[in-house]
């Protein structure tokens, strides 16, 4: 397996009071090497929090997450991240943005160009190598993003809902682009996503996640026989669609009735 994660809780302290909050209870999930795999479910469940524990941004306060068999013990480069928020350096070009990554790894200046440059044709972007952030779409900006991850060939890549800022159109038109990039490029990938119909557009595999505190509810196998055309168009997509939605309808309800007693 390329990610173990073994039993893995997560708790906070609650700020001004002598009590712990629970992010997440005993989660226990295998990702496959090359898998495109996505989480789902309601605001507060703590799909964020996990995707921070995957990265290493923060450690678990139970159980463990193991990466090719390794703890996970903090950041790496075996790891590429994308929020949802672009977080692309404003002073930098689309290009010099790429190149970031791989000035970590000490790449000599003429392969990093040279790579930022595969990258960006990779994501569509050819000939916008010298514009910055505030030149760019939302979902140019985005694209620049995930060329920046890919680029320094990370083993994983985690993505915390990259797309939910973006128009509808602009999503649908990424969500294909990743898939294509995906199955270029044959990452390993870890998708968090709001929404239904993207979860089971883009995973071959969606995991649901209860209401606070997080669990993995059930994981729902996604199979087409193609992935070429519209996958929204054919019937097994409505099937699969319904099937998470059932999944979820209670823990959306749970969530909202503990955000209603919150505010009371």
């Amino acid at each position: 397996m390329k990610i173990q994660i073994q039993g893995v809780g997560k708790k906070f302290r609650v700020r001004d009071a002598d009590r712990l909050f629970t992010a997440l209870d005993d989660i226990t999930l295998d990702v496959r090497a090359g898998e495109f795999l996505t989480l789902v479910g309601p605001s507060g469940c703590g799909k964020s929090t996990l995707l921070d524990l995957l990265a290493g941004l923060d450690s678990p306060t139970t159980g463990r997450i193991l990466l090719n068999g390794t703890p996970v013990n903090g950041p790496g480069l075996d790891r590429g991240i994308v929020f949802q928020q672009y977080a692309l350096f404003p002073w930098r070009t689309a290009l010099s943005n790429i190149e970031f990554g791989l000035e970590a790894k000490a790449v000599s200046k003429k392969e990093r160009a040279e790579r930022a440059r595969t990258y960006l044709e990779l994501v569509g972007l050819r000939g916008f190598e010298n514009r910055y952030p505030h030149e760019l779409s939302g979902g140019m900006r985005q694209r620049v993003a995930i060329a920046r991850s890919l680029a320094f060939d990370p083993d994983v890549l985690l993505m915390d809902e990259p797309f939910a800022a973006l128009d509808a159109q602009t999503r649908e038109s990424l969500q294909e682009e990743l898939l294509r990039i995906w199955e270029k490029t044959g990452k390993t990938i870890v998708f968090i996503t709001h929404g239904i119909d993207e979860a089971v557009y883009l995973g071959q595999r969606v995991a649901v996640m209860t209401s606070r505190p997080g669990r993995i509810k059930r994981v729902v196998d996604v199979e087409f026989d193609s992935r070429e055309g519209d996958l929204r168009a054919d019937a097994r997509f409505g099937e699969y669609r319904h099937e998470v939605w059932t999944l979820l309808r209670d823990e959306v309800a749970a969530a909202r009735a503990e955000e209603a007693v919150s505010v009371g």
